[in-house]
Parts: structure tokens; sequence; C-alpha cells
């Protein structure tokens, strides 16, 4: 969803990018002066509000855009002064948004949610994709089971990711390809079940290992390859041991697996 995460003046955020004086929002894209919203872009002074776009000065609203002046309202595409989606003067809005304020949070959150339960909502949150299953999907094709992406192409079961391709079963990954089982890995290419991995290609069973190809079962490596537990290996050593490994392994039915006990016990000693 986004591409480089630049805030300013941003508190208690998740999924925040190229925002300004937000606090406690997710999943807020190039927003400023925004309270309690989720799955907001390109919003001005809004509160308590989901799903919305380019909107401003609005408060409880749900699935709005282009939106001015808006309070408790629900599917509305460019409309100013609209309280539960019925038209009102300048005048007569803010004659109605000083009596509502008069309510407490609690009060506020009960009306917006009789008003919204009563609306037809969309089957998903979505913008230009092909043959897609999932719900805030963008610009992708031939996505099975995704949520929260962005130009993703012949992937499945993967979520918060970004300009990938045949990806499955990963998370939190960006500019990155052919990864199986994978969190958090970005411009990652051919690897499977590998922990914060970036920059790098052919990995297996990787945790923290950055700029570096050909590694299995290593942590907290920088520009390295053909290493194995952390121990450098001649290429040739290398794919006979990798080999060697993955065989054994897969008889004892471990490979596969994410992160299994015995991995983990040398996690903890690396």
């Amino acid at each position: 969803m986004i591409g480089h995460n630049t805030d300013e003046d941003c508190f208690y955020g998740y999924w925040v990018g190229l925002s300004k004086d937000c606090t406690d929002c997710s999943f807020t894209e190039k927003s400023e002066l925004c309270y309690e919203c989720v799955d907001i872009k390109d919003c001005f002074d809004c509160d308590f509000c989901q799903e919305c776009r380019n909107c401003a000065d609005c408060e409880f609203c749900f699935d709005c855009i282009g939106c001015n002046n808006c309070l408790f309202c629900v599917n509305l595409r460019r409309k100013e002064f609209y309280i539960f989606n019925e038209k009102y003067s300048k005048e007569e809005y803010e004659t109605k948004v000083k009596e509502f304020a008069k309510l407490s949070f609690v009060e506020m959150t009960e009306e917006f949610e009789k008003f919204f339960i009563k609306q037809p909502h969309v089957f998903a949150q979505q913008f230009n994709n092909e043959n897609f299953v999932g719900d805030h999907v963008y610009n992708c094709k031939n996505v099975y089971g995704c949520y929260d992406v962005n130009e993703l192409e012949d992937c499945m079961y993967a979520t918060n990711s970004l300009h990938s391709k045949d990806c499955a079963d990963s998370n939190f990954f960006a500019w990155s390809e052919l990864l199986y089982q994978c969190h958090s890995g970005v411009t990652l290419y051919n690897s499977n079940f590998c922990d914060t991995c970036w920059y790098s290609q052919n990995l297996e069973y990787c945790e923290y290992v950055f700029n570096s190809h050909d590694c299995f079962g290593c942590v907290s490596l920088n520009h390295a390859q053909f290493c194995i537990l952390n121990k450098q290996y001649s290429e040739s050593e290398y794919k006979k041991l990798i080999e060697e490994i993955k065989k054994e392994m897969k008889n004892s039915g471990e490979y596969g697996k994410m992160f299994d006990s015995q991995y983990l016990e040398y996690l903890a000693v690396v």
C-alpha cells in the first residue's frame, strides 16, 4: 500500500505512510490531522473514519470518497454538509454538529452504529484488479486469499504486501518474488521459511539475513554466501551439504515446517 513510510509527528500508528500529525490510526496513507481512523487515504482533519478517501473535516464516516464536512455518513461520494446521509445547509449543519458535540463519545458511537448497520456495504474494498479473492486489494492480478495488498501478481494467502509476484503463505513483503512462508521480505527472491530477510536470494530457514545469497539456517548475517548455520562453505561444499540436509529433513518430515523446535534452540544460542 505504501511505498515510502515517511511520516511526521504521528503517534501510535500501524501501517501509516506519508502522513503528518495522525494519532491512533491504522492503514493510513497521505493524510494529515486524523485521529482514530482506519483504511484512509488523502484525508485531512478526519476522526473515527474508515474506508475513506479524499475527505476533509469528517467524523464517524464509512466508505466516503471526496466528501467534506460530513458526520455519521456511509457510502457517500463527493458530498458536503451531510449528517446521516441527509443534506443540510452550512448553517444548519454547523448547528446540528454543535448539538451532537454535547453527546459523550459512547453515545456518538452508538448513534453511528445504529445507522451503520442499516446501510448496504460492498463485498470488498478493491480497485483495478483482475481475478482476485480478498479484501483491500488494489492493482492486482490472479491473487487468492489476499488482504491489504497492492500490485501483486500470481500470489495467494498474503497480507500487508506490495509490488511482488509468485508468493504464497507470506506477509509484509515488498518487491519480492518466489517466496513461500516468509515474513518481512524486502527485495527477496526465491526464499522459503524466512523472517526479516532483505535484499537477498536463495535463502531457507533464515532470520535477519541481509544482502546475502545461498544461505540455510542462518541468523544475523550481512553480505554472506554459501553459509549453513552461519558457517561458511565453498559453493561446491554448500550444494552437496544442502542436498544431504534437505533429504534427511524430508525423510523425517521436518522440511517444509516453519522454524521447528531444534532450529529455535539454535536461534537461542547464536
